[in-house]
């Protein structure tokens, strides 16, 4: 009971636990603040990341937009000649000049080196073998002479100011005209049929495009050595008729080089440009990863994400690939950046910082902890050592008088209150100053020791036994009876009255004691002083009974 309420007392004032728990409160909050510092410095990183993303894609928006304006202008320009049609010289010299060469397999007409783009063409034969293919003598000069306006446009054109390689038209009438005019050899066939061949040239007629607006395609073009081409293009129609169709193309290098000067700030990361089907088609990289960027379970995941917003950003592996549709072309920037190139960069270098400050100031916690330990450790020992010097006595390792009054009587009033008997053992060890006379207080240091360690390993749990006098001890046994403390009583006699001392070198001692014996269930006192005056009276009456005995009644 005592002990219980020994342990309850150092389980709120230990001070090893309260600096345990404050050190450990400190370490937690300060690595909770380290991983939110470090959870918004990855925040801003990824906001960086879409941010440049996003200004790349508002340039190249921009730049596409110019272009397409641009060829939506051509086509303006051709609908007006179509309208209003002009007769000048040079337009009837090309007629006359279509006229004597349309039975050629190719042919070309230059009206004027300096002003305007060549016409080339193919035969009337070459376009009777198409059923795309319609050469109308009805709609023939008014088309001619629109392409003749057209030329002269593309002439003035400043094609270094735009992202486009070439603008051209391809007439369904067997001709084309180029901003990258060719010689006229026979390979103007074949790049009269390429033309007319590629998918997108088709998909303008009125049942495939019926709203006739432009459409971007993306395919090979085996004139630049495999290098692959995307293509704008818009079909010119006049009075419901589809005369034919005005692009423009772009090259997969100009496009990697726009994408490079876009990132040429140093932003890190690699920026691809994808079509509507996914396919890889410029990079700001050097050159094209090998192999898919991403596995068909990423892809998927990549396309949902895609579908409820036009820009984002998604978590995949060790990797942030964020992306923004882009608003006139059919595709869309992602850019993928790996944490550890993240790491590489700025952001990652303020994280190491950070995570550094965090070890420094764990490390400086930790040796904190273990100094103000250790204080607190030979704090605790010096106030165990004092406390337990103020409580006991030193040479029988008992409690002293003071400490012994108290613990008795807080006991005597626990009983009082749990109604439990109180029963208290007065003893005093039989001739002792006799001993210190004749063998020394050595010797008489070892007999007290020694019944001491008698009392000790006598006690119960919870009594207590306390040296009061010089060889008067008291034991106090709450919860017995009169007649269960006369025999503890008579037990720890015995004990002490077998028990044989080495006084001196060669000589022994026997020594006794008597004892006194009191409980609160005589007349139902639990006052601890008045009950040991009442035990001691019985001790006297032991001694003077013959002493090493017990004596229990008045």
């Amino acid at each position: 009971m005592l002990a219980d309420r020994s342990q309850r007392k150092s389980f709120f004032k230990n001070p090893r636990r309260v600096v345990n728990i404050c050190f450990t409160f400190v370490f937690i909050c300060s690595t909770l603040l380290t991983w939110r510092e470090m959870a918004v410095l990855e925040d801003a990183w990824i906001s960086n990341q879409r941010n440049s993303l996003d200004n790349v894609a508002t340039a190249l928006d921009r730049q596409l937009q110019h272009s397409v304006d641009n060829l939506l202008f051509y086509r303006n320009i051709m609908s007006y000649a179509l309208r209003y049609p002009i007769s000048t010289d040079k337009s009837r010299q090309a007629m006359a000049d279509f006229e004597r060469q349309r039975t050629h397999e190719h042919w070309q007409i230059k009206l004027d080196v300096n002003r305007s783009m060549p016409l080339n063409g193919v035969s009337d034969e070459f376009v009777g073998t198409s059923g795309l293919l319609l050469r109308d003598a009805d709609y023939l000069h008014g088309e001619l002479s629109g392409a003749l306006e057209f030329s002269y446009i593309l002439q003035l054109s400043d094609n270094s100011r735009d992202l486009q390689h070439r603008t051209y038209y391809v007439s369904r009438a067997g001709f084309y005209i180029s901003s990258r005019p060719p010689r006229n050899d026979e390979q103007l066939v074949s790049r009269y049929y390429r033309q007319v061949a590629r998918p997108y040239f088709a998909q303008h007629s009125e049942r495939y495009n019926k709203g006739r607006g432009l459409i971007w395609d993306h395919t090979w073009d085996p004139t630049r050595g495999g290098d692959q081409v995307i293509t704008a293009s818009v079909p010119l129609d006049y009075e419901h008729r589809w005369y034919g169709v005005l692009a423009m193309d772009f090259t997969i290098d100009s496009m990697h080089q726009f994408l490079q000067r876009a990132l040429q700030d140093g932003n890190e990361g690699v920026v691809l440009l994808y079509d509507r089907k996914f396919n890889a088609i410029a990079t700001s990289a050097d050159a094209m990863p090998e192999g898919k960027m991403f596995t068909p379970t990423q892809l998927a995941q990549l396309a949902r994400a895609m579908e409820s917003k036009n820009e984002g950003e998604i978590r995949m592996a060790h990797s942030v690939v964020t992306w923004d549709k882009l608003n006139n072309f059919d595709g869309v920037l992602v850019k993928i950046h790996s944490l550890d190139e993240g790491i590489r960069g700025e952001f990652g270098r303020i994280s190491v910082v950070l995570g550094l400050l965090w070890v420094l100031f764990s490390a400086m916690l930790g040796g904190s902890w273990l100094l103000i330990h250790r204080l607190v450790k030979n704090m605790m020992n010096l106030q165990s050592t004092l406390s337990w010097r103020a409580n006991y006595d030193t040479l029988t390792r008992l409690y002293n008088r003071g400490a012994f009054f108290d613990q008795a009587q807080y006991l005597a009033d626990y009983c009082r209150q749990s109604g439990q008997s109180f029963a208290v053992i007065q003893l005093d060890l039989d001739h002792f100053k006799s001993i210190n006379d004749r063998f020394g207080h050595d010797s008489g240091d070892r007999v007290l020791a020694s019944a001491g360690a008698i009392l000790s390993a006598s006690l119960r749990g919870d009594d207590i036994a306390g040296r009061i006098g010089g060889e008067e001890f008291c034991v106090v046994l709450p919860g017995s009876s009169l007649s269960q403390a006369s025999a503890v009583a008579e037990r720890i006699r015995e004990r002490i009255n077998g028990k044989e001392i080495l006084v001196r070198s060669g000589q022994t001692l026997h020594i006794s004691a008597s004892f006194g014996v009191s409980c609160s269930q005589e007349h139902g006192d639990y006052d601890f002083e008045h009950l040991q005056s009442i035990a001691d009276g019985r001790l006297y009456k032991a001694k003077e009974g013959g002493r090493n005995r017990v004596c229990d009644s008045d």
